[in-house]
């Protein structure tokens, strides 16, 4: 396996669109950096580079946390989990939203099996009723996080988004898939309202959000140490209404063991370099929340400050 590395500056062209991969942090030492790793195979073979090159040690139960996404949602595609899922033995799980179609584990264990994830492996989801909560000291607003018990049975962690950035409110990443879709009902209630309620759901001020996905990440980082984190970046339709939004394409895989790194990578490609003048990227990091990241690099849980290595 050939490894390049690759300076921020350097321009990478994808048939779609002419998108640049870069740091936003300037004159920052190489040693202070985080890598995230890149390959533009949207395959299983392609996601199995990017992960195998963080050398993560596989400990005990391996728990693969992913979106089993409702009935009509354009979801990550399971087969792209097959090789991962296979070489590591690992169980996919999620967690059960607070309303309408996705409010039981019976309801998302059937877009599961609709959207082909046990065809691939075990799938589970985490427990509303029988749960723990996840400690986090010198969080801006949450004590705790909450999530089901399955949770603890996990040694290694591996956490895979198919970033949907157009799509919902908040920015559609990894962040969420270890903050919000971690959380089971009641830890949901404790994020929307700022760590004030356990049993309501609150419409929440953007900037109080942003902080409670970043408590509520760091408080799953602190719980459990072995991690790795992967993004997807593929033909997602926006479906919101921001200005210049387009279908930017199969641009790849990225993967790291700093989730603020990958999700700042992300944001390099997604918005950064998106066909757009600068005043519509600030309207689209407004509507989509994207401060959850700098909030979470702020709580210690990873540097911004990323060097991007291509795997072929």
């Amino acid at each position: 396996m050939k490894k390049q590395f690759l300076p921020f500056f350097m321009l990478f062209t994808f048939a779609s669109a002419g998108l640049v991969a870069q740091n936003q942090t300037k004159n920052v030492s190489r040693q202070n950096q985080s890598v995230v790793y890149f390959t533009r195979d949207v395959s299983s073979a392609g996601l199995m580079k990017v992960y195998r090159a963080l050398n993560q040690k596989i400990e005990g139960n391996v728990g693969i946390k992913v979106s089993f996404g409702g009935p009509d949602e354009q979801v990550l595609q399971p087969e792209l989990l097959r090789e991962l899922v296979k070489t590591t033995g690992g169980t996919m799980f999620d967690g059960n939203g607070l309303s309408g179609n996705r409010r039981t584990s019976e309801m998302n264990l059937s877009y599961a099996r609709q959207h082909g994830f046990t065809k691939i492996g075990k799938c589970v989801m985490v427990s509303d009723s029988d749960y723990i909560n996840l400690p986090l000291a010198g969080g801006n607003l949450l004590k705790y996080a909450r999530t089901g018990k399955e949770f603890a049975d996990f040694d290694t962690l591996i956490s895979v988004f198919r970033v949907r950035l157009h799509m919902l409110p908040a920015f559609d990443g990894n962040i969420k898939n270890i903050s919000l879709c971690l959380a089971n009902r009641s830890g949901k209630c404790i994020i929307h309202s700022g760590g004030t309620d356990e049993n309501y759901y609150h419409n929440t001020p953007a900037d109080v959000l942003e902080k409670s996905f970043a408590d509520a990440a760091k408080a799953a980082l602190d719980y459990k140490k072995n991690w790795a984190f992967i993004n997807v970046l593929d033909d997602i339709e926006p479906q919101d209404n921001c200005r210049g939004a387009k279908n930017l394409g199969k641009i790849g895989i990225i993967a790291s063991s700093d989730i603020v790194a990958l999700e700042q990578c992300t944001l390099d490609f997604v918005i950064e370099k998106a066909d757009v003048d600068n005043s519509a990227k600030s309207e689209w990091k407004a509507a989509h929340r994207v401060g959850m990241v700098e909030q979470l690099e702020k709580l210690g849980g990873g540097t911004r400050n990323y060097r991007l290595v291509e795997v072929k």
